[in-house]
């Protein structure tokens, strides 16, 4: 039989997760949680393969805070939290990546402190009926 890796989170783990949680809500609004924050991502990732509607652009970047979200709390997590969520969260970004394409001129300058998500634009738009 397969040993599995041990996954349980010890109370140190838990600790993290709330410290990133109220850290962050002053800035997020609402408390998310790790969990909701990597849901959310998963949810505008799947959204912006299936074609996102650029009428609604100025929606895109807010739907993005999910992402900016996760980029402030990854210190705050113990190492542990991240090894286990890191994989998860590389899967969605490389799908964001594959599913966007990189802004181009003044754009494409990096203006948001390395968040990366912020330079790229959906590739597709939903077709109309």
């Amino acid at each position: 039989m397969d040993e599995q890796a041990d996954t349980s989170l010890t109370e140190e783990d838990y600790a993290s997760i709330l410290t990133a949680m109220h850290t962050l809500t002053g800035r997020y609004g609402s408390g998310l949680t790790l969990n909701e924050a990597l849901a959310w991502w998963r949810l505008v990732v799947r959204d912006i393969e299936e074609g996102f509607d650029t009428q609604w652009v100025w929606e895109y970047h807010h739907e993005l805070a999910c992402r900016d979200w996760q980029c402030e709390a990854w210190p705050l997590l113990t190492a542990r939290v991240r090894t286990l969520r890191q994989p998860f969260l590389n899967e969605m970004d490389n799908r964001f990546t594959a599913a966007t394409a990189p802004l181009q001129g003044k754009e494409a300058e990096g203006r948001r402190n390395g968040r990366w998500w912020h330079d790229r634009y959906p590739r597709h738009r939903p077709a109309r009926r």
